[in-house]
């Protein structure tokens, strides 16, 4: 009398019963973290390989967590530059985030080089209304958000005016100050000017 164990139909039957009892809805969460993981491991694989990390900047990127476009890093005192923190800030962003997160530079502005810009990366819908981090605001079922976040290094407006029109079209200010270096006075024209309303956080570095 054959065993039992030598029916192939009852092994057919046994396997497809066992694989029943696993909930389908975790094969699904599994396939989601695997994606996600894979988007990552390519956004950290077009990073630099010889770009440096700067850990500390992990809480300013939580700060930004709201719905951006593009945010402008501005000094807070005329003289310095932006640029190296901005383009660091960047990189952060891309390892932090499942979006690309680009790095510009606006410097030496003209009227023509301002007006190019702000038509690059749009007027922002919170552009002179303040920073918002409320997702109801963007609840329209047409709102899609942006693919690419940009990471702006502006010139001061107190040496340039023509800095102030990009800042208030974009989606927030970062304020950045030089510890023992930045005059009080400066850091608060630069906030009255930009709009206190429109920063989002102040970087505080040496």
């Amino acid at each position: 009398m054959p065993n039992s164990g030598d029916n192939p139909d009852e092994d057919s039957t046994s396997e497809e019963e066992i694989t029943a009892l696993v909930p389908q809805r975790q094969f699904a969460r599994n396939r989601l973290a695997e994606r996600q993981q894979a988007i990552l491991k390519q956004l950290h694989r077009r990073a630099p390989a010889d770009s440096p990390s700067y850990p500390q900047l992990n809480a300013v990127w939580s700060q930004l967590s709201g719905e951006w476009s593009w945010l402008v890093l501005v000094p807070g005192e005329p003289g310095y530059s932006t640029a190296d923190l901005a383009r660091a800030l960047a990189q952060t962003g891309t390892r932090l985030s499942v979006h690309l997160v680009e790095f510009t530079e606006a410097k030496d502005l003209d009227l023509d080089s301002s007006t190019r810009l702000i038509a690059r990366l749009g007027i922002s819908e919170g552009a002179g209304g303040g920073w918002t981090q409320h997702e109801e605001e963007f609840a329209s079922s047409d709102y899609v958000r942006p693919v690419t976040k940009t990471i702006v290094a502006l010139e001061s407006p107190l040496a340039n005016p023509l800095a102030l029109p990009i800042a208030l079209a974009s989606d927030g200010v970062v304020l950045c100050v030089r510890r023992g270096h930045d005059r009080l006075a400066s850091v608060r024209e630069t906030i009255h000017a930009v709009g206190a309303n429109r920063v989002i956080c102040c970087v505080l570095f040496d």
